[in-house]
């Protein structure tokens, strides 16, 4: 299974929800979310494609362990994820095993499904507003999932999402780490 992606800097969210609610969306309630993520000892940040990214995402009261491996690009990765119960603690363990932390993206996500599409709406500490696409696909073909990444993003663009504000194999840590450095 492989995790397609598109991201967009948002310029207006109250106008996006109202299109997508007026499509029928109905968003979850907003989940806080905490990314502390980590890449292997020694890997260049940000990693190049193929380099595993290990994340522990506290949302709310829950804790899922998260694998993501780029492939094609950063918004086309290979994922596993799974819920665990102590996320200080594997934490914890990815310190144990060498495994560097890189900066923690702290946001306030909402999040509705379109068809086979999830959309959410972030808020990210220090970066703002934010739009992503996903779709989960099973295609091994990397064009087939590029293919992919533009009808996400065509779909943007019917909520008034533009072109210029299109984040381009954009992930919030790497955002991050280029505005402050590895803080």
């Amino acid at each position: 299974m492989y995790e397609v992606e598109v991201k967009a800097s948002l310029k207006d969210r109250n106008t996006v929800k109202k299109k997508l609610e007026s499509l029928g969306c109905k968003f979850s309630p907003v989940l806080h979310q905490i990314d502390t993520i980590f890449i292997p000892e020694g890997a260049v940040f940000p990693p190049p494609l193929g380099v595993p990214v290990l994340r522990v995402r506290k949302s709310n009261s829950q804790y899922l362990f998260t694998m993501k491996i780029p492939q094609s690009s950063r918004q086309d990765c290979i994922e596993r994820e799974l819920e665990i119960t102590d996320g200080e603690k594997m934490i914890e363990i990815l310190k144990f095993l060498k495994y560097q932390q890189v900066p923690t993206v702290d946001k306030k996500r909402i999040k509705t499904k379109m068809g086979d599409m999830e959309i959410v709406l972030d808020n990210v500490k220090n970066l703002g507003e934010f739009i992503e696409a996903e779709k989960i696909v099973k295609t091994k073909n990397p064009d087939d999932r590029k293919k992919t990444q533009e009808k996400l993003f065509t779909f943007l663009e019917t909520l008034g999402v533009s072109k210029k504000d299109r984040v381009i194999d954009g992930k919030y840590d790497i955002m991050l780490y280029e505005k402050f450095g590895m803080k």
